[in-house]
């Protein structure tokens, strides 16, 4: 009989001390698997992971489903990664949804090149996004974390429940 092999305390403590950490009134979470136009994995002209519009408004006032809605510049921390990006855009986005119906979205945009949500090998990763609207109309704090490994993904699918791919997933209190 194959048994499954448990994760180890010191691979997981650092993923499960972050989802302790962060989880709070205040954040809005959203758990996606990343795609290849997000990565850079298909050479998009413009990467980088979207996020639903109607989640991100309490974070983003400004975020309108009207045309010509404003760009928005903010700071992210990627965890996992001991990675910072300075003034990363969220612009908003038609994309397709389920069954090619349009859908509000912003993309997450001017990342760097070596950007772990640039990282082609990251495609298929699943990536937990914190959003935190901070003093300013516009200044929310993001957080994210890009799973590693598959036992890194089974831990956060213990803590946060199952993401299916395709289906992003919205979590937490907000």
């Amino acid at each position: 009989m194959q048994t499954t092999p448990q994760p180890s305390p010191p691979e997981t403590a650092r993923l499960r001390h972050w989802i302790a950490n962060w989880i709070g009134a205040n954040w809005i979470w959203h758990a996606k698997f990343l795609s290849g136009p997000e990565t850079s994995a298909t050479q998009t002209r413009r990467p980088g992971p979207r996020i639903p519009r109607a989640l991100l408004k309490p974070a983003f006032p400004s975020l309108t489903d009207a045309a010509g809605a404003p760009t928005i510049e903010f700071d992210i921390e990627i965890d996992s990664h001991g990675d910072r990006e300075d003034r990363v855009r969220a612009v908003p986005h038609t994309g397709h949804g389920l069954f090619g119906a349009p859908s509000a979205e912003v993309r997450i945009t001017n990342l760097g090149t070596s950007s772990p949500l640039r990282d082609p090998d990251n495609t298929g990763a699943l990536a937990i996004f914190v959003f935190r609207p901070g003093p300013g109309t516009d200044s929310p704090q993001c957080r994210i974390w890009i799973c590693r490994n598959p036992v890194e993904t089974d831990v956060a699918d213990d803590l946060i429940g199952p993401v299916e791919p395709g289906f992003p997933a919205p979590w937490g209190s907000a």
